[in-house]
């Protein structure tokens, strides 16, 4: 019985245990039950886009990307949870939930990567004509697809991919006519997944080429006794008219409504002159040139010089040509003539480079923007191989070691020291010579002008003429010779005196504007493609008593430094040609004046005379100033003589001539003179 009662107790002693444990201790909280369920597949064909998922009930969540916060959900009873419009900009994101559960502790992120790849745009706002050229921006390293009412087009070309600063172009091989046109990009990460379309574009799609314009004047066989000529005549409405003298663009113009145009030119100097017209409609299609006008510049009575086409330009075509549009960044074609194609409109670059004449005032030549030509005879790296550079270049090097460095050595050292010994003296051998410490001019003055000298001489080297861009050419030459100068010679020289820890003076050789002169001369009046221009008018060298390892590695720091700088302008100007506008040809003229300065000066640095730094590699190695020349001679050699016109055959018989008349006089004064005695 008493045992029973204990039993009784302690059952009842549990119950009231286990009813106090219920009340007093919590529910044990839901678990973490975040997952995600969209976007699927990880990729999203848009910019903004719903991310959505399950959750635990009565939970929360924060959706976030690189510690930003994109989206937040309230707890509620709810498991399913969604984040419209998410906006993430193109690539690969990694998304974060973070749950907070009902008792306020927080779970640890769930992951989840998303590949963002929204749709490019496409230029053009309402209507767009064209000959089939798209353009826009997207992601860089995508491929771009056209789609017309929203199907991808089989017509299309298969488009070059996104460049890394995110243009695009794409052709659109269709019939003309009007096509609502969008366009979608593809990574290669999701081959088989695309971006959303863009918002479409009306495009009018001409592929029609122009009939050529008609000219009313001026008529075959018109004299002007001072150049200036009006010219008139009718095309398509809204089209360009470009009207050419003897190839050289002369005036540009733009047909009225009515289809009328009329276009004033000047031609630059007395002769015949061959005057062609061309029409662009506004899709970009060019027409046939008309057959070819002959008109009489000068007065009555002078004999006509026939005027051929520049070095280099391309000839107006005889039959049908078909020149066609270059398109820029901005989708806008640029022309540039080239041969027809089989009817096919699509463009073709021209292969040539265009080295215009002078156009009259009032014309499109006189534009800030217009190219000047300068530097457009510089052949590229293929058209060197493709010419026969490498051989000429070595063929040059020996020319310039013989004909050029060698005599010029023997003349400075052997005749040219007696020939000053004997010259008239104007003052008494015993009277003292006058020292005046102030210099005339400042150095900075003297710096100043030599430089503005340097620049205009080798903007003279060409058909300069009276138009605003040719200020813009003798600017860009400028700046050109400083970064020469500055970078090609100072900077280098000055790093190798503190390696070899060696004072440096950089000093300043107005002399050199005598080479750069002659050069000018030589270049203009000998009609050398490219120019031949001497940039560089600062020397350095190593100053006081140092070891003559220190002398030869700060010449070879200089001469490697405007080799070097020189390569990576031709380089650059290739990569500049064809240019348009102000900038563009302003960098790409700057360029080809580091070029072409820089490989005509390097050929001066390494005579082994006065204070250039060939002397010094000349004083401690003969061999190997004779490597550095040939190298250097082979180089420029082979740039300038692969140029569209250099006279190499000319240039060898004068430098023979002048080689001949130092060597004779060389000869004299150490050799003949002493024995008369």
């Amino acid at each position: 019985m008493r045992r029973t009662r204990l039993v009784t107790a302690a059952l009842g002693l549990l119950a009231v245990v286990t009813v106090a444990a219920g009340v007093l201790v919590p529910a044990a909280p839901a678990s973490a039950a975040v997952t995600f369920t969209a976007p699927e597949g990880g990729f999203v064909g848009t910019a903004s886009f719903t991310v959505s998922g399950t959750k635990g009930a009565g939970s929360s969540l924060v959706l976030s990307s690189d510690d930003r916060i994109l989206c937040e959900v309230a707890a509620t009873e709810e498991t399913a949870w969604s984040c419209p419009g998410v906006s993430l900009a193109n690539g690969v994101w990694d998304l974060a939930a973070v749950e907070t559960l009902s008792d306020d502790s927080e779970q640890p992120p769930v992951p989840s990567r998303v590949r963002v790849l929204g749709p490019p745009t496409i230029d053009g706002a309402g209507t767009v004509m064209t000959t089939g050229l798209f353009t826009g921006v997207g992601a860089p390293g995508t491929r771009v697809e056209l789609l017309v009412d929203g199907t991808p087009v089989t017509g299309a070309e298969e488009c070059p991919a996104t460049i890394s600063s995110g243009f695009w172009s794409c052709r659109l091989v269709v019939p003309t006519g009007t096509y609502q046109v969008s366009a979608r990009q593809i990574d290669a990460a999701f081959p088989d997944r695309a971006s959303f379309p863009s918002s479409a574009v009306r495009a009018t799609v001409d592929r029609d080429i122009p009939a050529s314009p008609v000219v009313t004047s001026p008529e075959a066989g018109t004299r002007t006794t001072d150049g200036r000529l009006e010219t008139r005549g009718t095309g398509e409405p809204g089209a360009t008219v470009q009207v050419f003298a003897s190839g050289s663009l002369l005036c540009e113009t733009t047909a009225a409504g009515t289809g009328a145009w009329s276009c004033p030119i000047g031609l630059p100097s007395p002769g015949e002159w061959s005057i062609q017209v061309l029409q662009i409609d506004p899709a970009g299609n060019f027409s046939a040139p008309i057959a070819p006008l002959s008109v009489l510049a000068g007065p009555a009575g002078a004999t006509p010089t026939p005027r051929p086409t520049a070095p280099g330009a391309p000839s107006p075509p005889a039959d049908s040509p078909t020149p066609s549009p270059t398109p820029g960044p901005d989708g806008t074609p640029s022309p540039s003539p080239s041969a027809p194609h089989d009817g096919d409109a699509s463009p073709r670059p021209s292969t040539g480079p265009i080295t215009p004449t002078p156009a009259p005032p009032g014309s499109v030549a006189t534009n800030w923007g217009t190219p000047s030509g300068f530097g457009n005879a510089l052949p590229t790296l293929a058209q060197v191989a493709e010419r026969g550079g490498l051989l000429l270049g070595l063929l040059v090097a020996l020319g310039y070691l013989l004909l050029i460095a060698l005599p010029i050595r023997a003349f400075s050292t052997a005749a040219l020291p007696r020939l000053r010994s004997r010259g008239p003296r104007m003052l008494g051998r015993n009277r003292p010579a006058v020292v005046d410490t102030e210099p005339l001019l400042s150095p900075t003055v003297t710096a100043v002008a030599v430089f503005g000298v340097a620049a205009l001489l080798a903007a003279l080297s060409g058909s300069v003429a009276w138009e605003v861009r040719y200020l813009r050419l003798t600017a860009a030459i400028g700046l050109g010779l400083l970064v020469l100068n500055a970078v090609g010679v100072s900077l280098p020289a000055r790093l190798a005196g503190r390696t070899w820890r060696a004072p440096v003076t950089v000093q300043l050789l107005p002399g050199i504007l005598f080479a750069a002169a002659a050069a000018a001369v030589l270049t203009r009046f000998g009609e050398l493609r490219p120019a031949l221009l001497i940039g560089v008018v600062l020397v350095a060298s190593a100053a006081g008593t140092v070891r003559m390892r220190a002398r030869v590695g700060v010449a070879s720091a200089q001469l490697g430094g405007v080799a070097v700088l020189s390569l990576l302008a031709w380089a650059a100007h290739d990569l500049l040609t064809p240019s348009t506008g102000f900038w563009m040809s302003l960098w790409s003229e700057t360029a080809a004046a580091v070029a072409l300065g820089g490989l005509g000066s390097l050929l001066l640095l390494l005579l082994p005379v006065g204070l250039y730094p060939g002397r010094a590699l000349y004083a401690v190695s003969r061999p190997l100033w004779v490597v550095a020349a040939l190298l250097a001679g082979a180089v420029a050699g082979a740039i300038f003589a692969a140029g569209a016109n250099f006279p190499l055959l000319l240039l060898t018989l004068v430098a023979a001539a002048v080689a001949a008349v130092l060597m004779a006089i060389t000869a004299w004064v150490r050799w003949v003179e002493p024995s008369l005695r």
